[in-house]
């Protein structure tokens, strides 16, 4: 019986996993179908919802185990299964979106020069993004590649962008986005203007990455002092402690 519950319970967690993973496809099928430029936050509207899938899953399996073990309620078991479902998916999305969020800071730099060298060259904006989309991966590279595939739908290009800038992993890839809309739309000194947003971006990573470094380090260190400290106070206190000892038990 016992092992029929741990077999149920493994089977719970992989089930819960795949449904996890498999949503990842369709989610973005979906959200690229329902959202559109008219609706802001949309997309992310989408994602922030939990698939039936998820609660319904870890639920059954509960149940199942609660019937299979003598003495346990399976109503508790099945309501517990779907809470841990809802909560698994919320933080492998939560977790999911920093990932991207990080990603993204990291190619914005790269990206914005990238654009720029195209734009100084004499390439229109959406010739720029073709190229750039063309030999890049990445978090960005991926979004600049669905606005394109707007704007090859119907889409005005502007429009497409703005639209990816409200959908955007992070605030800083909406700023390039909302800034290659604009010049798209009104022109204006894109190649300037994109080395001035890339400069920026490398100064919030030199950022970003001295207070990664002070966090790393404070985690390091601070075990170590923690140990440290009470040892050194009873080295320093023992004489002390052993000559009032000794004090208190003279002659």
């Amino acid at each position: 019986m016992r092992l029929l519950a741990a077999g149920l319970a493994g089977f719970s967690v992989m089930a819960t996993v795949g449904a996890l993973r498999s949503r990842t496809l369709g989610e973005r099928l979906t959200a690229h179908l329902e959202a559109s430029p008219e609706e802001p936050g949309s997309d992310q509207d989408h994602r922030d919802r939990t698939p039936p899938g998820v609660v319904a899953t870890p639920a059954v399996v509960g149940i199942l185990i609660g019937a299979a073990t003598p003495g346990v309620d399976s109503l508790t078991l099945g309501l517990l299964g779907a809470g841990a479902g809802v909560i698994g998916h919320k933080i492998a999305g939560a977790s999911r979106r920093r990932t991207r969020s990080r990603a993204m800071r990291q190619e914005l730099p790269v990206i914005a020069d990238a654009i720029a060298l195209r734009v100084l060259s004499g390439e229109s904006v959406a010739g720029a993004l073709d190229a750039v989309v063309e030999t890049t991966q990445g978090v960005t590279s991926e979004e600049l590649d669905d606005a394109l595939a707007d704007h090859r739908g119907g889409a005005g290009l502007a429009e497409a962008l703005h639209a990816a800038a409200r959908k955007a992993s992070d605030p800083e890839g909406a700023r390039l986005f909302d800034l290659l809309g604009h010049a798209h739309r009104s022109g204006g000194r894109l190649a300037e203007a994109l080395g001035q947003l890339a400069a920026d971006y490398r100064a919030a990573l030199s950022r970003d990455l001295t207070a990664e470094g002070g966090k790393r380090a404070l985690a390091t260190y601070a075990p170590i002092l923690g140990l440290m400290v009470p040892v050194a106070l009873v080295f320093l206190m023992y004489p002390t402690l052993a000559g009032l000892s000794a004090l208190s038990e003279g002659p």
